[in-house]
């Protein structure tokens, strides 16, 4: 299955990647609530993709989500 990104705010692609099986845990959907998942991706079967909508970094940092001092790993995790 092709997973498209994109950005949600801005409109720009993110990445594109391609995987056998979607991991809800690996790519963090199993936190998402059931409206929450309904918001973000979205699932065309007859093309086997799935286009999931974030926050590209640059848009990001513009809203002010990066807290300084914090390293990456912990400021990805506010954001979940």
């Amino acid at each position: 299955m092709k997973i498209y990104y994109s950005c949600e705010h801005c409109g720009d692609a993110i990445d594109t990647i391609e995987v056998d099986e979607v991991d809800e845990v690996k790519f963090g959907f199993d936190c998402l609530t059931a409206e929450e998942r309904q918001d973000i991706i979205k699932v065309d079967l007859m093309k086997n993709t799935m286009y999931v909508h974030s926050l590209c970094d640059k848009c990001i940092e513009s809203m002010g989500f990066f807290e300084e001092g914090l390293p990456q790993k912990q400021q990805k995790e506010l954001l979940h």
